[in-house]
């Protein structure tokens, strides 16, 4: 008989961030009509909790391309999205949220490290430059994004909608880090875990406000206890759920809140 690894499989991790999520956006949504706040306080372990998912992931899965091109995927039709809702439906409240993109942006670079090891192992000077030049993209491309605006707002538009850049990506540059980190330091929880908090006390010292209803970023952190429960183990599939129910529940509470404010 299999013995069942005690702590948090992937797949519970999932479900927890998912649930965190939801109180999230309901604060998101739903505050001006009596929500807690504290929701909100919630929703600052989720992203954590999804980019060290995505470490794992991209460690054991078979497609690494396709696993990029999902997430893309899913940054594209969230972009699209969100560009109707809120042109043409929105009033007072829009969706802004993509955090397809930050993930993207996550594996993306723990694919080209890759690159540029092998790369660097087989001594070819050439594709070395070359992963170099993919990593620095996402940053320039991010320049670009936000000088457009003043020049070509149609071109800024269509950059906006397909490009993830680490600029204009949900929650900054800074969870870009904190993916690479956790995937750097795989197997390594106690580094893995202090990459978090430092992550999160730079979030805090970046920012000014009041920590609990301004600049409470800084709660990401507390994402550590169930990275350190987590027992290594993949556990139930249901991929495809967790491609669908970011999206699709956004959008429901979106159109909730879109009817019972008018």
């Amino acid at each position: 008989m299999e013995m069942v690894k005690k702590g948090l499989t992937g797949f519970q991790l999932k479900v927890l961030g998912l649930v965190l999520m939801v109180f999230d956006h309901i604060a998101e949504f739903f505050l001006e009509m009596g929500v807690p706040f504290w929701f909100h306080w919630l929703g600052r372990l989720v992203a954590p909790i999804f980019l060290f998912t995505s470490s794992e992931g991209y460690i054991h899965t078979r497609n690494k391309k396709k696993y990029l091109f999902r997430l893309l995927v899913g940054f594209w039709i969230m972009s699209i999205g969100n560009y109707v809702v809120n042109r043409y439906v929105a009033e007072g409240i829009g969706i802004f949220n993509n955090i397809f993109g930050t993930i993207f942006l996550g594996v993306l670079y723990m694919y080209l490290i890759d690159l540029f090891k092998a790369a660097w192992q087989k001594k070819q000077v050439l594709s070395v430059l070359g992963a170099i030049i993919l990593m620095v993209l996402p940053i320039a491309a991010g320049f670009l994004i936000m000088w457009l605006p003043e020049v070509n707002f149609l071109a800024f538009n269509i950059l906006f909608l397909f490009v993830p850049t680490v600029l204009t990506t949900e929650g900054g540059f800074l969870l870009v880090v904190l993916a690479v980190l956790f995937y750097l330091f795989h197997g390594k929880k106690s580094l893995q875990v202090a990459a978090l908090l430092i992550i999160s006390a730079l979030s805090y010292f970046s920012a000014g406000g009041n920590p609990f209803t301004e600049n409470y970023q800084w709660m990401m952190g507390l994402a550590s206890i169930p990275i350190i429960l987590y027992n290594g183990e993949k556990g139930r599939g249901m991929r495809n759920f967790f491609y669908y129910f970011y999206p699709a529940h956004i959008y429901v509470l979106f159109f909730i809140a879109h009817w019972l404010q008018k």
